[in-house]
């Protein structure tokens, strides 16, 4: 039999039972879709935070607590941390680290922060007017403190542009005073800060961490007035140029052994990390995240093929009389085995396409309602296809087989 004609037989069997075709092709559609959705919104996650690290610069280095490689964004959210501002100060005493242009600790925790009526809970950084150069933050509103509000330890703030929302509305905050709230070991601490200025939105850390969610003191104001402790969760240094990152890391590596008295064998208690590094460990993260996340809709699709190959055993069963006859008349095995695959084939292609339409507007309605922009990669697309061809193939061939061995005497006789 011509291929073109197994094509029009396979197409007319499936009309002739438009239900069942259109609840199979269901199953693969949302497994489909499941896979380019979340593939998609992995991506865009990604690229958000890679863009965020590439935007600080190559000439940025980061210092953690913990001997292994720590999130970023996990020391910037708030953790227990061995760096403390001495160190900091160490780092930027002149000729500490001669190609380091400027050394930015960063000491943060959760508070709770009272304007008039409205209370909202939300995140403390204690910094230096550094901060804001090295992430490119500036405020739309008022000005940033300056380096005597840090001599002085002033009780003034920047709100983020949520937290200035949350509490004051739409009006101006800038000469306001917010009441920040904070519970140390001895007991709740309750400070009063003039907010002197509202930042620009940021927006989200790739969906983790809301930026805008902040307010920024001078870190002498968090350390002495508000959390009562010297540790910080953070301290990034400016090199020179990027030519000189490596003899910076050399350089505060050295300083910071001898300050927490380590040995040479002796592990460290910190680690530094350059922009490439976190650009690696934030590329590594995405990937995990998204090959987990196809997984999960991987599992969809298995199951979509599932469906296929128990209707197609159905209909084998159906149309054992059909078979049998088509047999008697001269159809070989190879003719009736091509044509159950194509319809399987088929089925399986056709919600293929359906879920990279439904997965392309699950990544549309993600990137307009959510903080992800997600990306809808091309190559995702195209696997997708390929992938749903491979199920109909795989799940078809057993049905296929089935009715190809099937005995003409022994089809005709069947009931």
């Amino acid at each position: 039999m011509p291929f073109v004609q197994t094509i029009r037989t396979a197409l007319a069997s499936l009309a002739a039972n438009r239900l069942r075709a259109g609840l199979t092709i269901l199953g693969v559609t949302i497994g489909v879709s499941s896979v380019i959705g979340m593939v998609s919104v992995a991506q865009g996650a990604s690229d958000i935070i890679q863009g965020q690290l590439r935007g600080l610069g190559a000439n940025s280095l980061f210092v953690t607590s913990g001997s292994g490689t720590t999130s970023f964004l996990q020391a910037a959210a708030g953790t227990s941390s061995s760096l403390t501002i001495g160190d900091a100060d160490a780092l930027s005493a002149p000729g500490a680290v001669p190609d380091a242009e400027v050394v930015i600790p960063e000491q943060a925790g959760y508070v709770r922060a009272t304007a008039g009526d409205v209370t909202h809970d939300t995140r403390v950084v204690g910094t230096t007017p550094a901060h804001s150069a090295l992430y490119q933050w500036r405020p739309v509103r008022g000005s940033y403190f300056r380096d005597g509000d840090v001599t002085t330890a002033a009780p003034v703030a920047l709100l983020g542009a949520d937290v200035a929302r949350e509490l004051f509305g739409t009006a101006d905050p800038v000469g306001k005073s917010v009441n920040v709230r904070y519970t140390q070991e001895a007991g709740p601490v309750t400070v009063r800060l003039r907010v002197v200025g509202v930042l620009e939105p940021k927006g989200n850390a790739g969906g983790f961490l809301n930026r805008d969610d902040i307010i920024i003191v001078p870190i002498s104001t968090s350390e002495k007035r508000l959390f009562g402790r010297e540790s910080v969760n953070a301290i990034s240094i400016l090199a020179r140029s990027a030519g000189e990152i490596g003899k910076v890391e050399r350089d505060a590596t050295r300083l910071l052994r001898e300050r927490h008295r380590l040995g040479q064998g002796e592990p460290l208690d910190f680690t530094i990390s350059t922009q490439k590094d976190l650009l690696a460990t934030a590329a590594l993260t995405a990937d995990i995240f998204t090959i987990l996340l196809g997984l999960v809709g991987g599992i969809s699709l298995f199951v979509g093929g599932v469906g296929v190959m128990n209707i197609m055993l159905v209909s084998v069963t159906e149309r054992t009389r059909e078979i049998g006859l088509r047999k008697a008349l001269g159809a070989r095995r190879r003719d009736i085995l091509r044509q159950f695959l194509v319809e399987a084939v088929v089925l399986t292609l056709a919600g293929g396409i359906l879920g990279i339409l439904l997965g392309a507007a699950f990544a549309w309605a993600a990137t307009s309602f959510s903080p992800v922009s997600a990306t809808l990669s091309p190559t995702a697309v195209v696997v997708a296809v390929l992938i749903s061809v491979a199920v109909g193939l795989i799940f078809g061939i057993y049905p296929a087989r089935r009715a190809a061995r099937l005995q003409p005497i022994t089809a005709l006789r069947a009931e």
